[in-house]
């Protein structure tokens, strides 16, 4: 059963009451992320993300990890670049003890100075660990290349120059103007009744006030960049792609059949010339990246530099062969895989709540499966031509690649998919 609740004070609160489960999943979505910050806030929406964790006026750090450990359960978040999410799973007779340590973090933690100082020194190792691992910072410097004077091409971590600059008072004053009650979206999904969420968290959050959203300048992007960063590492990391559609664009089912054929899954396009035929990579894929009035399409391979130009000649085929290779069975074969995935995912509360946040922040209602399956179902392959003409545009798109430089032959600041 679903329902929804908006609070007097804007709040909104969806769930889908699961009775023959043990568990709940649930989720406090704040419609805030890291192209809301100032280029002094650069990262400051992660780092707040890990300073609820550091203690409240009830619970310690340590209370925090404890309560949910001896529990079996877990408690986590993430930060994107338009949404931060604080979410636990836990067996329904421990949901009372999880949303009041949920509540505590959210509206009561303690920010102290040397809690951030702490913090941010982790924070600062996480940013050279993650500029160790090329495939994730190859994404980053796509975006980059995509929107390169814009929040969404930033990386969401930050800089060690503004990560080191962050204090409590930055903090409480970015919570205060961001973290209010109409950008919070409280989802379950499980063995708990949509009135005792209404009640928890009701009451808990029934005083926080309404804020002016600010207005965010429309993405600017920037098209055709190439560029090679030189790293001393074994492989060639690529990210090669260009704007697609907001997450509120109805064509983003179709968006999501043209992903799952060109490279969501083994039996793709890309994975099966470029892995299976010809061997030229371990690991490629497609992907795509929806924010609020934007988004981006893109494809990532790892390679060894000597087959810099026989993956561009794959990729040059590819996508210039893109109206003659995708056929109507293709189409019908790519709903299957799509249907028995959203089925299969159903057997998890945590995307099930997941589900009912993409409803309410993409399209402003409740989603069922249903609903999903029959927009999937409904694309034609007319659809679906006419949106490639669209996204698969080379003149739109910008690479990016990192690796060692000298060893690929090929005169790389040349390259197109032209």
């Amino acid at each position: 059963m679903y329902q929804r609740t908006e609070l007097p004070n804007g709040i909104r609160i969806i769930t889908e009451y699961l009775p023959y489960l043990r568990s709940v999943t649930l989720g406090a979505w704040y419609e805030v992320g890291s192209r809301h910050e100032e280029q002094p806030e650069w990262g400051i929406s992660h780092f707040i993300e890990h300073m609820m964790f550091k203690g409240t006026a009830k619970y310690s750090a340590k209370d925090i990890a404890e309560v949910m450990d001896q529990r079996g359960g877990y408690l986590n978040a993430f930060t994107g670049k338009d949404q931060t999410c604080y979410y636990f799973k836990v067996l329904d007779e421990h949901y009372a003890t999880a949303s009041d340590l949920l509540e505590q973090m959210l509206l009561s933690s303690l920010f102290s100075p040397s809690d951030v100082l702490k913090e941010r020194n982790v924070v600062l190792e996480e940013l050279s660990m993650y500029e160790d691992s090329p495939e994730e910072l190859v994404h980053d410097l796509f975006f980059d290349a995509m929107w390169p004077e814009d929040p969404l091409g930033r990386n969401i971590i930050g800089s060690t120059q503004s990560i080191s600059g962050f204090t409590p008072e930055m903090i409480r004053e970015y919570l205060a103007k961001h973290y209010t009650a109409d950008r919070l979206v409280i989802a379950s999904a499980g063995n708990i009744s949509h009135e005792q969420v209404v009640d928890t968290f009701g009451a808990a959050f029934g005083s926080l006030s309404r804020g002016s959203r600010p207005l965010l300048d429309k993405a600017s992007h920037r098209s055709g960049q190439g560029r090679f960063q030189d790293k001393d590492i074994e492989q060639v990391h690529l990210c090669l792609g260009g704007p697609a559609l907001c997450r509120h664009d109805g064509r983003r089912y179709a968006l999501a059949l043209l992903d799952t054929m060109i490279g969501g899954g083994v039996s793709s396009l890309l994975f099966q010339e470029m892995r299976e035929e010809r061997g030229l990579v371990y690991n490629t894929y497609s992907f795509t990246s929806l924010y609020d009035d934007a988004g981006s399409y893109g494809i990532y391979a790892g390679f060894n530099p000597q087959q810099w130009a026989q993956v561009w000649d794959v990729l040059r085929t590819l996508f210039g062969g893109i109206p003659h290779l995708i056929t109507p069975a293709m189409l019908e074969r790519a709903k299957g895989q799509m249907k028995g995935s959203l089925m299969l995912s159903l057997e998890s509360t945590s995307t099930r709540m997941t589900r009912l946040i993409k409803g309410e922040m993409d399209e402003g209602r409740l989603t069922t499966p249903e609903d999903t399956m029959k927009r999937l179902a409904d694309v034609t392959y007319e659809d679906l031509m006419e949106l490639a003409s669209i996204v698969y545009d080379p003149e739109k798109w910008s690479w990016v690649a990192l690796g060692p430089r000298q060893l690929v032959k090929e005169d790389v600041l040349c390259q197109t998919i032209c």
